[in-house]
């Protein structure tokens, strides 16, 4: 890579963002057809209740979602400013550094936490017949682990957002749901048809996941020098940070408060179909998503280079798009 940002090139802005939607789109409905094919394969090697476990896991990835504390985000928007601007390619860097840091001290402590609760939440919460106490217990911490290895992968994906690195992200994101949807099928089939086995494949490939997209990160950021902690950094970001983290709890209530309260009070063979049901449905979501990552890092650049204009036309042709695609 470059030792420095060079700024950005407006001839080939257009050219970006068209390829990134294409690129969008293409990662997200991979990773929702992967989703889809496998579900009744996982069904049929797990039964019903152990797939309400998996639901129990999709949900908690969304509800810890305000964890991240709109740290990905800010990092999305950072990182494609400073790319629109000279001389900046350290900070960009001390800026993940910083980021990073506080997103893997996070991501252990929810893991541990999950972990410290796997218990009480086996006995004292979910409902199951066909599943053991243990084997809820023992899933639940494996679920803990998982998590606090593949956490880091959000605020990593953000920064190849920012730096318009989104065919490239697709890319890896495309080969992992493979890997996490397709081979934790071979595994249940060839090795052991637990919840364990699906897991603990989820654990490997959740560590692959977050190594790679660290190192891709990491090589796309311009300069050699190392990086460093800033406090400065944190002060100069925390308010736009803390109204992102404010609209991903709004959202994390509104799309799960009911998975949290059905848990309780149907059995997991009933959570396991209405889990199924929601997976299904979520699907509908990839539609709008694929825009708005593509434009969001451009909406950054204009914004921060003072190209009111060029914010102007793209805010409007991204309007137009999003108008006919839904």
């Amino acid at each position: 890579m470059s030792t420095e940002y060079a700024g950005v090139q407006p001839g080939h802005a257009a050219a970006n963002v068209k390829r990134n939607i294409i690129a969008n789109f293409a990662g997200k409905m991979w990773s929702a057809l992967m989703v889809l094919a496998f579900l009744p394969l996982y069904v049929r090697f797990l039964g019903i209740e152990a797939y309400g476990l998996i639901g129990i896991y999709a949900s908690l990835l969304v509800f810890l979602s305000v964890f991240d504390m709109g740290l990905s985000t800010t990092l999305n928007r950072e990182l494609a400013r400073l790319s629109a601007l000279r001389g900046t390619g350290q900070e960009a860097r001390d800026l993940v550094r910083t980021f990073e840091l506080i997103y893997w001290a996070t991501g252990i402590l929810i893991g541990g936490g999950i972990a410290a609760l796997a218990s009480p939440i086996a006995r004292h919460w979910l409902n199951a017949e066909g599943v053991t106490v243990e084997t809820m217990e023992g899933a639940l911490m494996i679920m803990g682990l998982v998590i606090a290895l593949q956490w880091p992968t959000s605020l990593y994906a953000g920064g190849l957002m920012g730096l318009q690195r989104q065919v490239l992200l697709n890319a890896i994101r495309a080969v992992a749901a493979t890997l996490q949807a397709g081979g934790a099928v071979l595994v249940l089939w060839l090795v052991s048809p637990t919840i364990f086995a699906f897991f603990l494949w989820q654990v490997l490939i959740g560590a692959l996941h977050s190594a790679i997209v660290a190192a891709w990160l990491w090589k796309s950021l311009p300069g050699s020098a190392a990086p460093a902690f800033r406090k400065d950094l944190l002060a100069s970001n925390w308010r736009f940070a803390g109204g992102i983290t404010g609209v991903t709890v709004l959202v994390a209530i509104l799309t799960q408060a009911d998975k949290v309260i059905l848990s309780k009070m149907l059995s997991l063979e009933t959570f396991g179909y209405y889990s199924l049901a929601t997976v299904i449905a979520s699907a509908l979501t990839h539609i709008s998503n694929p825009i708005f990552t593509a434009l969001f890092p451009r909406f950054s650049q204009a914004a921060g280079g003072g190209k009111d204009a060029e914010l102007a036309l793209l805010y409007h042709k991204g309007s137009q798009l999003m108008t006919a695609v839904v």
